[in-house]
């Protein structure tokens, strides 16, 4: 026999007669070991220690070896793994120290039911290709990873921190376990790991993804009142799908975030959204399931996304795009929400107005079965009346009528466009029927707006008009109208609604022939609004009938404000306005007005009001002629603080308590060939008279007149 032969014989069959050896561990004489690391000690690798029942202190194995435990075994201290391909089955671990219960700091290990907790970590894997399986876990901090391919299988973990935790790693596997923590599945700075049929119940985090890519989140089951159910931050190219997600604040979050696919995930009954999108990009948000949510989905300041298939039903909002541009929809089924789909500029101040509305969304989106019509630099179209939202674009020409909409943002919606007309349409249960923004000479007409936020509304848009146009029951205003210039309302009306019709830094506006019946505040309302007129209205029952606030240069001519809770008309902080032929009667007060100069009170009806007929305060160099002013309730004038006013040619008859009173300096005649005021408790002779009236307070009336009218 050759030499070298010899010698490989004889080694196989030295190793052929070297078996594992098992070794008891027991406190008892009869045992191999009284302590785990005496039985270490012994042992040679592929060794098993069998641990009887007792407690034990921990140990550090520094051998590959097979560990088990008898029911009963229960280790206070840290287990340290420091050799690869060790096996741990059935063992109780616990440390009051600030280390993990168990650290695995080499490889290829397994860890099978076992009862791990601690103070801080119950485990700690150091070591790639490490499997804890059929575990329980209560610790702050369940387990954590820092190495690659490590597999937590079938575990129940529960903790007031984090139940896994993944970092700086990859190719790490969360499966089948059930996580009750604050945060359940934390993976930070890590890439290509799974999170797979996991039961995760938390008031904190469900899942949360930070600096990660390319990860998988499938089938887990999340409920709790939780912040987010999955939480992704600065994250790219993961996978999202078939998750439950129910109860808590917002079920899928991605924020900062590019590139992620979310699909056919069931989101119910979170409080903000089912899915939410802040300065994401790329994603593909897919056959999602998204249920009595505050929003179906969400994006804010994201862009270049898609949204396909999904159905949101039974949500506050179904869709929302906020800020955001440029996004695909297509194929999504919105039914039931109190709010379908809303699209507006949130709080955007980087881009466009227009940007923020450029959408790709087309008619096979639905709402309650109907198409939306979402037009972006369209022109010369009829839109077909089968449409259940319309969306207007950078479009010219644009013609809808006899639309029926209901339960959206926004009902039809006007951005950058000209031309544009609406006619005869209805919009009801929207929190705005129609909105104009940046538009300009487009008409609505004929067209109906009941129980929403605002009924019309007119923003920073040119040349509009709404003529014959009706809001009623909205929760704010009827019409409103900011930042415009050269609008018409002409025979429109708002009834029962909070303000009935708002005109806010706007100028050369016109409202003419409208009414506003029973608003809880304002019937006719101006504010920072110059130069605008307002003839011919009918304003009666609200809290306050005409009001006018820093707006100069206006024109109230011929209307009537009656039966007003307040003033019929009020006049504050402007200059220049003419009030002339109006009728006030049965308000509060017939006129107010308030820190004004040089407006023109003339030729109207100020009688019947619970208070006073014109009550003016901290105003001067205006002028006061020919107005009836009768049987008012305290007074016909007061003036308080007044300065050099002129009030002549007015008929001042039976008012309850005083026909005026004035503490000021004041004009209360025009000289003796002009003559003063008609006076109903003043007798004098001629036309004027010579028998000057005292105004009590202070001034006087020099050339009274003896009949009504006299001056005419």
């Amino acid at each position: 026999m050759r030499p070298v032969a010899a010698f490989i014989l004889i080694s196989i069959l030295l190793a052929s007669s070297v078996q594992a050896r098992v070794l008891i561990v027991d406190p008892g004489d009869s045992s191999d070991a009284k302590t785990i690391s005496a039985a270490v000690f012994k042992a040679s690798p592929g060794d098993t220690i069998q641990i009887q029942p007792g407690r034990y202190p921990g140990a550090i194995i520094d051998r590959s070896l097979k560990i088990y435990g008898q029911e009963g075994v229960s280790i206070e201290g840290p287990l340290s793994i420091n050799a690869p391909g060790c096996e741990i089955y059935d063992l109780k671990i616990n440390t009051s120290r600030s280390d993990a219960s168990l650290s695995l700091l080499s490889g290829d290990c397994q860890v099978i039911r076992c009862t791990i907790s601690g103070e801080k970590a119950a485990v700690s894997s150091e070591g790639s290709n490490n499997t804890i399986a059929n575990c329980s876990i209560s610790s702050p901090a369940g387990i954590e990873i820092f190495a690659p391919d490590n597999r937590v299988l079938g575990c129940h973990i529960q903790g007031s921190g984090i139940g896994v935790r993944i970092n700086q790693t990859s190719g790490c596997w969360v499966e089948d376990c059930t996580i009750a923590a604050l945060q359940g599945v934390l993976i930070e700075d890590s890439d290509r790991n799974g999170v797979v049929n996991n039961t995760i119940l938390t008031d904190g985090l469900g899942l949360v993804l930070t600096r990660s890519d390319g990860n998988v989140a499938s089938g887990n089951n999340l409920s709790g009142a939780f912040v987010s159910g999955i939480d992704m931050l600065n994250s790219r190219f993961n996978d999202i799908a078939a998750n439950k997600i129910e109860g808590g604040k917002v079920g899928i979050s991605l924020r900062v975030t590019e590139h992620c696919n979310v699909t056919s995930n069931w989101c119910l009954g979170n409080e903000r959204a089912g899915i939410y999108g802040n300065e994401a990009s790329g994603l593909m948000l897919a056959e999602n399931d998204l249920i009595e949510n505050g929003n179906g989905i969400l994006l804010s300041a994201s862009a270049d996304n898609i949204i396909r298939s999904n159905l949101a039903s039974h949500n506050v909002y179904g869709i929302s795009l906020r800020g955001s541009a440029k996004n695909l929809l297509q194929d999504n089924l919105m039914e039931l929400n109190r709010y379908n789909l809303r699209i507006d500029d949130g709080d955007g101040a980087d881009l466009s107005l227009q940007d923020y509305y450029d959408q790709d969304i087309d008619r096979s989106n639905t709402v309650d079965g109907r198409p939306i019509y979402y037009l972006v630099g369209k022109s010369g179209m009829n839109v077909p009346e089968d449409c259940a939202f319309l969306g207007l674009v950078s479009c010219r020409d644009i013609s809808a009528r006899n639309l029926t909409i209901s339960n959206s943002s926004v009902g039809v919606l006007l951005v950058n466009s000209s031309g544009c007309r609406i006619q005869n349409s209805s919009i009801d249960l929207s929190e705005e029927g129609i909105l104009l923004r940046a538009s300009d000479d487009c008409i609505i007409s004929d067209c109906r707006v009941r129980e929403c936020n605002v009924g019309f509304d007119s923003r920073d848009s040119r040349g509009i008009q709404f003529v014959a146009d009706h809001a009623q029951d909205c929760a704010a205003e009827g019409f409103r109208v900011d930042g415009s210039l050269n609008l018409l309302l002409l025979k429109c009306n708002s009834t029962a609604s909070n303000s009935g019709i708002s005109l806010h830094s706007s100028r050369l506006c016109r409202v003419q022939d409208c009414s506003a019946v029973r608003n809880a505040k304002e019937g006719l309302l101006l504010s920072l609004s110059h130069r605008c007129s307002l003839v011919g209205n009918q304003i009666t029952s609200n809290d306050r009938g005409i009001a006018l606030t820093g707006s100069n240069a206006c024109t109230l001519e011929s209307n009537f404000a009656i039966s007003n809770q307040k003033d019929g008309i009020s006049i504050e902080q402007l200059s220049d306005a003419e009030v002339t032929g109006n009728n006030a009667t049965n308000n509060g007060q017939g006129i107010f007005v308030q820190s004004s100069k040089r407006s023109k009170i003339s030729g109207n009806v100020l009688c019947n009001n619970s208070r006073y007929g014109l009550r003016m305060s901290t105003s001067t160099s205006c002028n006061i002629t020919g107005n009836e002013i009768c049987s008012n309730q305290i007074a016909g004038i007061n003036l308080v603080d007044c300065t050099d006013n002129f009030l002549y040619h007015n008929i001042i008859r039976d008012n309850l308590i005083q026909n005026a009173a004035d503490n000021g300096n004041n004009h209360w005649d025009a000289g003796a060939e002009a003559g003063g005021n008609y006076w109903s408790d003043h007798e004098v002779v001629g036309d004027p008279g010579s028998v000057p009236r005292t105004i009590p307070a202070q001034g006087q009336d020099l050339y009274p007149f003896q009949h009504p009218g006299g001056w005419g």
